[in-house]
């Protein structure tokens, strides 16, 4: 199955210069809870600029430099062949970003992890293809800074 996590603002922001605009630790923690010992996806740049090593996770990394290589990881060229490859595996392969792995994976989604940040930021990246009417809210919960929803496609 393929799912994704994103946190986004208002505008559908999800990043600036390749970081996230944000500093919000319950959101942090929470996508650390809900990615743990899991398989994630993302994107080179993405992973590129991560802060830090992600523990606990079986990363796959996305590039098109088919000379790529990361330690720890496994590197797919081919992003569409690997959606086709897993979406329908019991295992969970979350998509992390960044927006064009996101735009590309979204018709393959079946669950997502959302969080929606309230105020504003200034961003250079959007989910431009995200809409809330494609997906049935499993769970709620609201946080002082994002409102967090567990989302299922709708059928």
């Amino acid at each position: 199955m393929i799912s994704f996590s994103v946190a986004m603002e208002p505008d559908k922001g999800i990043g600036i210069r390749g970081s996230l605009p944000w500093h919000l630790k319950e959101e942090l923690q929470l996508f650390k809870s809900n990615t743990l010992y899991k398989n994630i996806v993302m994107g080179q740049t993405t992973y590129d600029n991560l802060p830090r090593k992600l523990k606990d996770r079986y990363i796959t990394v996305v590039s098109i430099d088919p000379e790529y290589k990361a330690e720890d990881v496994e590197v797919e060229n081919d992003l569409i062949s690997f959606l086709k490859r897993h979406e329908n595996d019991e295992t969970e392969y979350i998509i992390c970003g960044g927006a064009s792995i996101y735009r590309q994976a979204y018709p393959y989604c079946k669950k997502a992890y959302v969080s929606f940040v309230k105020e504003p930021y200034e961003t250079d990246t959007r989910f431009e293809c995200f809409d809330l009417d494609d997906w049935n809210i499993v769970k709620e919960v609201n946080y002082p800074d994002f409102v967090y929803r567990e989302l299922e496609r709708k059928e």
